[in-house]
């Protein structure tokens, strides 16, 4: 009756395509966990924490809280003899990705 109580279509369910993961990254990152200390560019300490991986041009580094941090800083990374300016690309909770910036000193 005026097609009111037709059944609805079924969805077509087609073939899953998979993604390629594409790595963007100029140069390699290699995994470390070693301690980092990050500071302001005037070098007061603002937070300890753990680098997860480092590379020539950033790094991704986990602090218990990185609310506070800065959107430009300095990382140390002693084991790894890195004490470079950084600037904030992206940052979750507690997980942060810094982008190491050239300095002319």
């Amino acid at each position: 009756m005026f097609g009111w109580f037709k059944r609805a279509k079924e969805p077509e369910i087609g073939v899953e395509e998979e993604v390629e993961n594409v790595e963007r990254r100029a140069t390699q990152r290699n995994d470390t966990y070693a301690d980092v200390v990050a500071k302001s560019n005037s070098g007061r300490f603002l937070k300890r924490g753990v680098a997860l991986d480092l590379s020539a041009n950033g790094a991704r580094l986990r602090f218990e809280n990185g609310d506070s941090l800065l959107d430009g800083m300095i990382v140390n990374i002693s084991r790894y003899g890195v004490s470079k300016r950084g600037k904030m690309r992206w940052r979750t909770r507690t997980d942060v990705g810094v982008e190491f910036i050239e300095t002319e000193d």
